[in-house]
């Protein structure tokens, strides 16, 4: 976790033979993943926010996941930097026109405070 207010998101994309999809949170302090179940359940709701709703909820996990960040994430609730985590990187995927959560390809989600949003980097 920089200092800045920013944050990264690293996943190796969706894992079919594992049925689930990982991320890190700060770099690797902090391994998130999601089951099918979870992940599908996270991606319906997502897919019912407005453009506005989803960015303020975006806005909102990621500045909670930043103050986590900063407390360290030792003495955080890491379930709650799960959650906030999660969050930030489904919107982003379908900021960027993923359809399906299945086909999230490897990825960075990166999060600076300053720009208040995420900017995603899909690997080649």
């Amino acid at each position: 976790m920089a200092s800045d207010g920013s944050f990264t998101l690293v996943s190796p994309g969706y894992r079919a033979a594992a049925g689930r999809l990982a991320f890190t949170i700060g770099g690797a302090q902090l391994v998130a993943e999601m089951t099918d179940d979870d992940l599908t359940q996270s991606w319906q709701a997502a897919g019912e926010l407005s453009v506005r709703e989803s960015a303020e909820l975006s806005e909102a996990a990621a500045l909670h996941l930043i103050e986590l960040l900063e407390d360290g994430l030792p003495a955080a609730d890491l379930a709650e930097a799960v959650a906030d985590a999660a969050v930030v990187f489904l919107i982003a995927m379908k900021r960027q026109g993923i359809a399906d959560p299945k086909r999230i390809p490897a990825c960075a989600v990166m999060w600076n405070l300053h720009a208040q949003r995420a900017h995603v980097h899909i690997a080649s």
